[in-house]
């Protein structure tokens, strides 16, 4: 089966991803988790925000007109002081690529420069930049990756790049988002997809706060991702015509291996961008930290563990979040994260 989208093993399938998370017994299959997460997850506060677009395909790319998309500024917050937070419950849920499970890997060379990523593979068809409108007629930019899924139309993002953080326009959504994969110097060489919905957690939305220089605070910076729905293109679904990476939920990451298109200078945004680690830092507030100089612009680009170099494909452990110029912060992926991700695939 191509795409192994119901494939939701749990840790067992590559155990050195979980070395915190307890393998059940039995034999994965396709359908549910063989764990019962729904259940567990049943009853619980709902931890998601949804907002469904309704500007049509057309409207979308008549609205971003070259110029916007030279003019779109890129959208990341300084790191600021961090909060202690409650740990999020694990959920310890694997889900595969679309070109299967990922053996072992070797760790990663540290590569801290942001150098123009060329070994692409799968990435170069499910990883690309994101654009979006905010009230007022500000226009941003943004990373984002497709991830295997049921529904296959999931593409995965940072919540700073689809919800207005800053507080300047009354704490609104994104609009008009467009994403791109394989964005190069402004080409569409996959096609520009157009979202119908996106999901965020509703505590970043409550929680996520900027000081008075800029800088992130407040624990809602511990849930910075996103998820978009998006739209059929050509009469297919994304994950059908590009692919889709895996994604790992709470699970010890390996080395990492992140992606984005930086847009500050030094960098221009015109090309796939990348920093590897062998090792990270895990801080108090859920976040983790990589080395890693690339700029604004590569919000919500992915961090996968146990990452193929040759093939382009791994798990999604986190997304770009807050940086800076030596660094980059990224929040796990736990329970809040895998519920926002089962409703975004359910479209519910």
């Amino acid at each position: 089966m191509r795409h192994l989208r119901t494939a939701l093993a749990v840790l067992a399938a590559i155990t050195a991803l979980g070395a915190c998370t307890t393998a059940l017994p039995g034999t994965p299959k396709a359908g549910p988790s063989t764990r019962n997460v729904e259940e567990e997850l049943a009853g619980t506060q709902a931890s998601d925000l949804r907002k469904v677009f309704t500007s049509t395909p057309q409207q979308v790319n008549d609205y971003w007109s070259a110029e916007r998309m030279r003019s779109a500024q890129p959208r990341q917050p300084q790191p600021g002081q961090m909060t202690d937070v409650p740990k999020d419950e694990p959920v310890g849920v694997i889900i595969h690529p679309t070109s299967g499970p990922v053996g072992p890997t070797k760790p990663l060379p540290r590569d801290d420069s942001g150098d123009v990523w060329t070994r692409a593979g799968l990435t170069a068809t499910t990883m690309g930049r994101l654009y979006m409108s905010y009230a007022g007629g500000y226009n941003g930019l943004c990373s984002a990756s497709v991830v295997n899924s049921d529904s296959g139309v999931i593409v995965a993002t940072a919540a700073h790049c689809v919800w207005d953080y800053s507080g300047k326009r009354n704490g609104s959504w994104a609009d008009n988002v467009l994403f791109i994969p394989g964005d190069t110097a402004g080409q569409a060489p996959y096609g520009r997809w157009t979202a119908e919905a996106l999901y965020a957690p509703v505590e970043f939305q409550q929680k996520a706060k900027l000081n008075a220089s800029g800088g992130a605070v407040g624990e809602g910076w511990s849930y910075d991702i996103a998820y978009l729905r998006m739209r059929p293109l050509g009469g297919k679904n994304i994950e059908d015509a590009l692919g889709g990476q895996g994604q790992a939920f709470d699970a010890a990451s390996e080395s990492i291996r992140s992606l984005g298109y930086p847009s500050a200078p030094p960098f221009d945004g015109t090309q796939m961008r990348s920093c590897a680690s062998p090792t990270w830092t895990a801080n108090r507030d859920n976040t983790f930290t990589i080395p890693c100089k690339m700029t604004p612009g590569s919000s919500g680009g992915p961090w996968y563990t146990r990452f193929d170099d040759v093939k382009g494909v791994g798990y999604l452990v986190s997304t770009n979040s807050t940086g800076g110029s030596t660094k980059m912060n990224g929040s796990l992926l736990g329970k809040i994260a895998y519920d926002i991700y089962k409703k975004a695939d359910a479209g519910s």
